[in-house]
């Protein structure tokens, strides 16, 4: 499908009820923006090559559309490139002595040193001494540099496709460097190996713009390298905003009718908010049953709203360890069961999950361990932000021979819009000793009823789906499965 094909399809699509008979080959690099400035700069507009189009909508309005030209800007050819190939420009920063890429996270800081290794570390203080982490996720050698060089040279006489990326809504031609060999991994028992690929982009200086793990021990790395610009194979297409401007003729309006009910349509729907009652659920419902007019027309007054009794189902069904919560974002995601246990956990497309625990909830070894570390006991009611619980007894740790165990804080999220928003994040302050970060307006409702070790009691009575769960009573409590007893 042409350019001017596409162009004209837009407007039809938007001014009437029809579609274009001609459906494929569309080209999504390349941008229209339509434009409804009036009759009041028709002159101006009128200057240069646009090619005009009258179109009439649906409701016999009519419009004079100037449609850009599309001449395409020259540019280096591929096929006459007789300059280095990808891996020989990027060689520039190989050299032990060309300086490293880094990136900060919350805990870990990532060091990528390009053509020879990738690695995650922590160092903390204590004093004098310095504690150090460090994991490599791959290694690269000249080995594999050859074997890189030979591929690519091969490609390059076959004229084989370049492969891209969609980053950013933009196909991206890109570099991979395979880096393997890294710190065994204790979830799988094989070397760590990360994906590294180099994107063209001229003005930062070798950047890691994104770092993910895509699948157990297995990383993907994107760094963004002006050196690959000089390649024309490997940079990105221009793809410039072209403007249509429609003017009215005829009498008709600046806009369509019913492009600008559908205009008001989309603000209400952004605007209107209504929140379900379920927990870690928002709905938004947005009926559209008012006119332009209306819509312009200032609001009547409404009377007060009646006052209704707080719902504190929520609360107490997350106590009762019967509302799970659970977030993430990346390969692995969290499952946070209060007096219950902590997992994290990875499920496929055919629904298989993997699995790791992170600790169970036991009174005892928790309260044992607020007695070693009083710092960890809630703090006066005025001065309390959060609150500390220890779960103990997750899957052995294969570097150290010793159970998982994970540190919960449980932190008040004020001013949320959703009751049942929840925010999940999990340190590795020490290996296989984790921190999970909680932070929700659920546990709001908590803070000012904790007792000395930071934690709440349910009425005798409370009753949730039909079951009756009473926390002075531990024989009654649903058994997490992990073991008893304190690390």
């Amino acid at each position: 499908m042409t350019s001017c094909h596409l162009i004209i399809c837009l407007l039809y699509l938007l001014v009437s009820d029809y579609g274009c008979a001609e459906s494929g080959g569309f080209d999504d690099s390349i941008f229209y923006r339509i434009n409804w400035p009036g009759n009041d700069e028709t002159d101006l507009l009128e200057i240069g090559d646009a090619e005009p189009l009258f179109v009439t909508s649906a409701n016999n309005e009519r419009y004079k559309c100037l449609l850009p030209s599309s001449q395409e800007e020259e540019k280096d050819s591929v096929e006459t490139y007789d300059g280095q190939n990808p891996l020989e420009l990027l060689s520039a920063v190989f050299p032990p002595s060309a300086p490293c890429s880094h990136r900060l996270e919350s805990y870990w800081t990532y060091e990528l040193c390009h053509g020879r290794y990738i690695r995650q570390f922590h160092e903390e203080r204590e004093g004098k001494r310095v504690k150090h982490q460090e994991f490599y996720l791959g290694r690269w050698n000249m080995a594999q540099y050859h074997k890189l060089f030979d591929e690519l040279e091969k490609q390059a006489k076959e004229k084989q496709p370049i492969p891209t990326k969609r980053i950013e809504g933009v196909n991206m031609p890109y570099l991979e460097i395979n880096m393997t060999d890294g710190t065994i991994c204790d979830l799988n028992q094989k070397p760590r190996t990360t994906r590294v690929l180099y994107v063209c982009f001229a003005h930062p200086k070798h950047e890691i713009t994104s770092l993910k793990e895509i699948s157990t021990c297995e990383y993907e790395v994107i760094v963004l390298s002006p050196l690959l610009c000089k390649h024309p194979g490997y940079r990105p297409q221009r793809s410039g905003e072209n403007v249509i401007n429609c003017l009215p003729v005829e009498g008709s309006p600046i806009k369509p009718k019913d492009l600008m009910m559908h205009e008001a349509e989309s603000i209400k729907f952004r605007h209107q908010k209504v929140i379900d009652g379920e927990t870690r659920v928002r709905v938004e419902i947005h009926p559209m049953d008012m006119s332009i007019d209306e819509l312009e027309a200032p609001a009547s007054p409404q009377p007060p709203e009646p006052q209704v009794s707080r719902d504190t189902s929520p609360v107490m069904n997350f106590l009762a360890g019967k509302d799970c919560l659970t977030g993430g974002t990346g390969w692995w995601k969290y499952e946070f069961c209060y007096g219950a246990s902590v997992k994290q956990f990875h499920e496929e497309k055919d629904g298989t999950k993997t699995v790791v625990n992170l600790g169970y909830f036991n009174k005892e070894a928790h309260v044992n361990w607020l007695y070693r570390n009083p710092h960890k006991r809630p703090k006066p009611l005025g001065q309390r932000k959060h609150i500390s619980h220890l779960y103990t007894g997750g899957t052995i740790c294969d570097k150290t021979g010793r159970a998982r165990q994970t540190e919960v804080k449980l932190k008040c999220l004020e001013n949320s819009a959703s009751p049942g928003a929840v925010a999940l994040y999990l340190l590795e302050p020490k290996t296989c000793e984790y921190v999970l970060g909680v932070e929700s307006p659920l546990i709001c409702s908590i803070l000012s009823e904790v007792d000395e070790n930071g934690l709440v009691e349910l009425p005798l009575d409370y009753t949730g789906d039909g079951v009756t769960v009473s926390a002075e009573d531990d024989d009654e409590l649903p058994e997490p499965g992990g073991p008893k007893g304190d690390e």
